[in-house]
């Protein structure tokens, strides 16, 4: 054989060797970054973050929205129990609005660049009045109204709902209002037949009354359209005691774990009941332990 074929032969033998050793360390890299891949923490889910404009009931709309946005927070929950503009002296969000009135408002959120998570709590109290915020809401923009309605308007709730494309859901207040719907298994039950009517649990009504929140979630599973997201400085007592999240007695990292394993996708709504002139920095502060965790 001459010399310079053995050599060719040689140099091939060589080369698939490397070859050889090449990928098997690129399969090596590729599995170790796989593991590591798989073992590193989760980044932190993206939550569409609300407040509820009742926290700054004594301050006007047009004042507090501002105050928000500064700090990233784009969402609304917007409430009757909040003066909207000194420009309308007393005026209160809700179906009796003029058109220039309503004309005011979408143009205020638009220009501030605001999405409405929800309206209420509000009350129809007659079928026509569920039609009547119904047909509002459609008109506003808002996609999921808030009530305390009796048990007998839900048909109407569920009509309505259905005719002007909205969703409502329940909300609770704690065990000394005038229903029953603190209990999660009563509101599940009561809105299991509809298709357009779900829950808006409150979890810091809940801890008052006794109830713990990831039972109560899980209750309520598959029917949750918002929450009302709070923690408490105690559990069990009935006086509202919001605090900042993450520094009080309710589990907030087991609630979130609840939401996230039900696949739960709506708003998460601050409504924070304290400190009523000056709870802006605590509300911040339970913005960014959302975005967090």
């Amino acid at each position: 054989m001459k010399k310079s074929k053995i050599i060719t032969i040689l140099l091939s033998a060589v080369s698939a060797v490397v070859m050889a050793a090449c990928c098997a360390a690129g399969t090596a890299s590729d599995s170790a970054k796989a593991a590591s891949e798989k073992n590193a923490p989760s980044a932190p889910k993206q939550r569409k973050i609300a407040v509820q404009m009742y926290t700054f009931r004594n301050y006007t709309f047009e004042e507090s929205v501002p105050w928000l946005t500064k700090n990233g927070i784009y969402g609304l929950g917007i409430t009757a129990g909040q003066e909207l503009t000194k420009k309308y002296p007393k005026l209160r969000f809700g179906p009796k609005m003029n058109a220039e009135q309503r004309k005011w408002f979408k143009d205020f959120v638009k220009a501030n660049k605001c999405w409405i998570a929800s309206f209420g709590v509000t009350y129809g109290m007659t079928e026509e009045g569920v039609e009547e915020i119904c047909a509002f809401a459609k008109e506003m923009g808002i996609p999921l109204i808030l009530t305390e309605d009796k048990p007998h308007l839900m048909p109407a709730w569920e009509k309505y709902c259905k005719k002007y494309g909205v969703k409502m859901a329940v909300h609770n207040h704690a065990s000394n209002s005038s229903n029953n719907y603190y209990n999660p298994e009563v509101v599940k039950n009561l809105v299991a037949p509809y298709a357009n009517i779900g829950a808006c649990p409150d979890n810091g009504h809940w801890s008052r009354s006794g109830i713990d929140s990831v039972y109560g979630y899980k209750v309520l599973q598959g029917k949750i359209f918002a929450v009302h997201f709070k923690d408490q400085a105690e559990f069990g007592n009935i006086k509202n005691q919001c605090v900042p999240y993450g520094t009080g007695a309710l589990d907030m990292k087991a609630m979130l774990a609840e939401l996230d394993r039900q696949g739960f996708d709506g708003p998460f709504i601050i409504e924070y009941e304290a400190k009523w002139d000056d709870n802006l920095a605590d509300v911040v502060k339970c913005a960014e332990y959302l975005r967090q965790h």
